[in-house]
């Protein structure tokens, strides 16, 4: 796939197939996500490629969280909003917890590194897609829960990026308009 192209078609997946995903595209990803640009080569990023037992867990977590967020939590509404992320989670073929390094004595370091591993996150979703993999980047409650990085042993130093889900699209979203106007500035220095 043209790198351009790829660039302005990939789009975020929300419905998945229940389809297997060979690990080699994952692994060819992944060797993509690793050549994204870092200061000073800390590769700072972990990539944490979870099915089975795991993927279970982090689905489990996901329904309590969810449930959690309700002020009712014993209604059939706040039961159902939890098993239907469950199953979400637990439907895919893979889900991925990308971890960052933190520095807590360097903020400057954090930043740089943090800012690299987004960008291995986005080298690995537009390798995924370039083999017609659908990717969606999730945040929110799971990257800043402590109990997703026990499930995935985490250590102290590491903070959650990003869970990607992926797998085969069920259906592709239409792109939205995007511009340019307002968020680009040509500066050239005179007065």
């Amino acid at each position: 796939m043209d790198l351009t192209k790829g660039l302005i078609e990939r789009r975020t997946i929300y419905k998945f197939k229940k389809k297997d995903v060979s690990p080699a595209v994952i692994k060819r990803a992944l060797d993509c996500a690793v050549h994204a640009p870092n200061h000073k080569m800390t590769e700072p990023w972990h990539f944490y490629v979870l099915q089975g037992k795991a993927k279970e867990k982090l689905a489990q977590r996901k329904k309590e969280l969810k449930w959690e967020g309700f002020f009712d939590r014993n209604s059939e509404h706040t039961r159902n909003a939890g098993e239907a992320a469950y199953t979400y989670i637990n439907n895919l073929p893979w889900v991925v917890v990308v971890t960052t390094h933190r520095y807590s004595v360097d903020p400057v370091r954090e930043k740089e590194d943090y800012a690299a591993t987004c960008c291995a996150i986005q080298n690995f979703m537009l390798a995924a897609w370039a083999e017609g993999i659908g990717t969606k980047w999730s945040t929110g409650q799971l990257v800043q829960d402590r109990k997703v990085k026990d499930i995935i042993g985490a250590g102290e130093e590491e903070m959650i990026a990003g869970v990607i889900y992926l797998g085969y699209a069920e259906e592709i979203p239409v792109a939205k308009t995007r511009s340019r106007r307002g968020s680009i500035s040509w500066v050239d220095g005179t007065e």
